[in-house]
């Protein structure tokens, strides 16, 4: 399990592994939000093995945290086109969809540029191969863009337990 690391402003900052979590305690950078999560975590470590379950830790100091651009990768495309095919609208698991050129890199497309990368199933995109949408009859759902969203949200995507913990933790 992750942990996610908050802000000293109780902002989601990232996710962590357990090892930076032992580092960031030693050296009293973070603090276990109530007793009965620092305790557990302490009675695991002195056994030498990882706390179990979510951990949700905050930082002693706020952090000036820089906007952050995020590259349009395999995941990130899936998280933007909400694991929909842009073509058709097939919506299925990631394995069954893959990432398209809208201009195929051969004609000159960009291969690393958000509005040139979309999510398609494996019909769609066999089916437009080597050309434009428009040459195969083929049109857009909806045009591409950055992904714009918050990175706390994008972090909430991927880790549901976390987000979970996180609304916990505010409602208390």
């Amino acid at each position: 399990m992750a942990v996610l690391l908050l802000n000293a402003s109780m902002q989601p900052l990232n996710v962590i592994s357990h090892r930076r979590l032992i580092i960031l305690l030693s050296k009293e950078r973070v603090a276990f939000l109530d007793e009965r999560s620092q305790l557990e975590a302490a009675e695991a470590l002195s056994g030498r093995r990882l706390p179990q379950g979510v951990v949700v830790v905050r930082l002693l100091r706020t952090i000036q945290v820089p906007r952050r651009l995020l590259r349009p990768n395999r995941r990130n495309l899936l998280l933007r086109d909400d694991q929909t095919c842009q073509y058709c609208g097939y919506v299925g698991a990631a394995a069954e969809l893959t990432v398209d050129h809208i201009v195929p890199m051969s004609r000159g497309g960009a291969g690393d540029r958000w509005d040139n990368l979309v999510v398609a199933c494996k019909k769609c995109n066999w089916r437009k191969a080597n050309h434009r949408p428009e040459e195969v009859g083929m049109h857009l759902r909806r045009k591409p863009g950055p992904l714009t969203q918050e990175y706390a949200h994008i972090i909430f995507l991927r880790y549901p337990e976390l987000k979970a913990a996180y609304e916990a933790l505010l409602t208390v």
